[in-house]
């Protein structure tokens, strides 16, 4: 895919898509609760991977992500609010 495409896609990803896809990654994870530094590495090189694949700054994924990640009021949207609530309660 060019990269002028997946830039696009990045910048104009839906807020509750990209939320259910988060959920769906952590959920995935949760299979290696044994091992945070894990998780946390699994999520992170897979970001990595993907923008190096895919011809993206991660530098310009991650800002991407953190304004998807707010709302206009720099309060962090509806759909994230439901990811940490489930990382509060389920993940220890």
């Amino acid at each position: 895919m060019r990269k002028d495409v997946v830039r696009e896609q990045l910048i104009n990803a839906p807020r509750q898509d990209t939320a259910l896809a988060t959920f769906h990654l952590l959920d995935t994870l949760q299979q290696y609760a044994h091992n945070r530094g894990l998780q946390i590495n699994a999520a992170i090189l897979l970001a990595v991977l993907m923008c190096d694949h895919l011809g993206i700054e991660m530098q310009d994924a991650m800002t991407t992500a953190k304004n998807l990640l707010t709302t206009h009021d720099d309060k962090l949207a509806t759909e994230f609010e439901a990811i940490r609530w489930y990382l509060r309660e389920e993940v220890r």
